[in-house]
């Protein structure tokens, strides 16, 4: 948690809900963000497709814009010494963008971001995030940069085509169509 906190304070964007304070006490931390009025895309995905309907390509290509511009935002954030952290956020899904009432998609939850100088450093190889939004090489415990902007792109697909990617009845069956990739169209989908 501290370790979230510390990261997404270096990261100031528009796109990226930015942690504003960090306050202890009593054995428990607490991140202090601003409220942001709107709700995660995952819900309103799914409230979308149980219409029947889904999401406007013009507004699944805003979103996604947003999202990889606070993923750039966040690639790009340096030390107070200007030195890269390498921060790379390992888990960007429909769960972790929130859409703003005012039309803006913001990056949030960075908790098992990886960087460069964190207090807690995670098991060489051990993977982080969600199944479905991993690139291979992230399977194989190697997230940077462009294992982000993969997941970017699986988000942007879901958006158009209206259903899940990579989708199975177990983790390994998951796993086995993203070592596959093989993939079609949204418009395969959703014409």
């Amino acid at each position: 948690f501290l370790d979230e906190a510390r990261l997404a304070a270096r990261v100031s964007h528009a796109n990226v809900v930015p942690i504003l304070d960090l306050v202890e006490g009593q054995g428990r931390a607490w991140a202090i963000m601003p409220y942001v009025e709107g709700e995660p895309l995952a819900r309103l995905c799914r409230e979308v497709v149980a219409r029947g309907d889904r999401v406007p390509p013009r507004i699944a290509a805003s979103i996604a814009l947003d999202l990889l511009a606070g993923l750039g935002a966040a690639h790009d954030a340096a030390d107070e010494q200007g030195a890269p952290l390498g921060i790379v956020h390992r888990d960007v899904s429909p769960q972790n963008v929130l859409v703003g009432v005012d039309g803006i998609a913001r990056v949030l939850d960075f908790g098992v971001a990886k960087a460069r100088g964190r207090l807690h450093e995670t098991r060489d190889g051990q993977v982080k995030g969600k199944l479905a939004y991993m690139a291979p090489e992230q399977l194989a415990g190697d997230a940077s940069a462009a294992t982000d902007v993969y997941a970017a792109a699986i988000v942007l697909w879901e958006m158009l085509a209206g259903r899940r990617l990579f989708d199975g009845e177990s983790e390994m069956a998951v796993v086995g169509k993203v070592m596959a990739g093989a993939t079609s169209p949204p418009s395969a989908h959703a014409p």
